[in-house]
């Protein structure tokens, strides 16, 4: 078993760089508006850079892990019916009931987790990574959006809007650098060594970038009211999340142990930074960024409890 304080000594690097991001911008020394190019620079250059720097340099049998995408995607289902089945039980709207399940089943996998299980496993923890990249956006997010689309239409059919969202995803530069990253291992193709050289300079900036940009998103987050609505996405995210995920981990125990690992610490991380950019487009922008703030701060705790709890297995 590893001492908690050697946990710690891990993970709060991680969480100083949220802070040093939050300070910066809370004290004016960079406006809050230069945060978003960042976040920009992050999740369209550099960390679709990393993945396909990651997957082309494996072989497709190191690739393609089905029982991975079952537990993470069957995981992340069920966290994100529950919580959709307990808010429609509190008589809200499908719309609100399908924000409530996604900011308890997608986390912030790209700003908060890449930096996590990099640092604790390596290069190596990018293949169950870009597959549980695969699930939250081509699985769960266009779940979740098609049926705020259907809720707020009476005449939407939640079928159309689902391919209608999967249509939009796969334009994401990380879908398509996993694509590309694959495509390159099947083929048994790589770039130029100076290709080369400049996607691992790209890969290097993503971690310590991301986190100083999600410190810097979180400056200006007020939590006023909707206290029983915060908690319960909180809740949801940071223990209901995991806990699904561990259930359906049970039932593969011939997953590799890595990737037993980094599924059940990347469900432990607070929910994607632009929950609350969705959130706006439904009229629902002031929940989804007040859960914001509380999610990160209270994940400092639950990560470190988990990774605790993990090695301690």
């Amino acid at each position: 078993m590893q001492d908690f304080s050697y946990i710690l000594s891990l993970t709060s690097p991680t969480f100083l760089l949220i802070a040093i991001g939050y300070i910066v911008v809370k004290t004016g020394w960079m406006p809050k508006e230069n945060v978003r190019p960042l976040a920009w620079f992050v999740v369209n250059i550099g960390l679709p850079a990393a993945l396909f720097k990651a997957l082309s340099s494996r072989s497709f049998q190191d690739i393609l892990h089905y029982d991975y995408l079952l537990v993470y995607g069957l995981g992340s289902l069920l966290s994100f019916a529950t919580l959709f089945i307990l808010a429609r039980l509190r008589k809200k709207s499908i719309t609100e009931c399908a924000l409530f399940g996604l900011g308890a089943s997608v986390s912030n996998s790209l700003m908060v987790g890449f930096p996590i299980i990099i640092q604790l496993f390596g290069d190596q923890a990018l293949v169950p990574f870009a597959l549980t990249l695969i699930i939250e956006n081509l699985f769960i997010l266009p779940l979740a959006l098609a049926l705020a689309d259907t809720g707020q239409q009476k005449n939407s059919h939640f079928f159309v809007a689902f391919v209608k969202s999967i249509s939009q995803l796969i334009k994401n530069p990380i879908i398509i650098a996993i694509a590309i990253g694959v495509a390159s291992t099947v083929i048994d193709i790589q770039p130029p060594k100076l290709v080369s050289h400049v996607i691992d300079v790209l890969a290097v900036t993503v971690g310590g970038v991301s986190l100083f940009a999600i410190g810097g998103m979180l400056v200006g987050l007020e939590v006023k009211g909707m206290i029983n609505d915060i908690s319960s996405i909180v809740i949801g995210k940071l223990i209901l999340h995991p806990l699904c995920v561990f259930f359906f981990i049970l039932l593969f125990p011939t997953m590799p142990l890595l990737f037993k690992q980094v599924a059940i610490i990347l469900a432990c991380m607070p929910m994607f930074s632009i929950f609350a950019v969705i959130g706006m487009r439904y009229q629902y922008g002031s929940l989804c960024s007040a859960v914001l703030l509380p999610a990160t701060l209270v994940s400092f705790l639950t990560i470190n409890l988990m990774l605790w709890f993990i090695s301690s297995l």
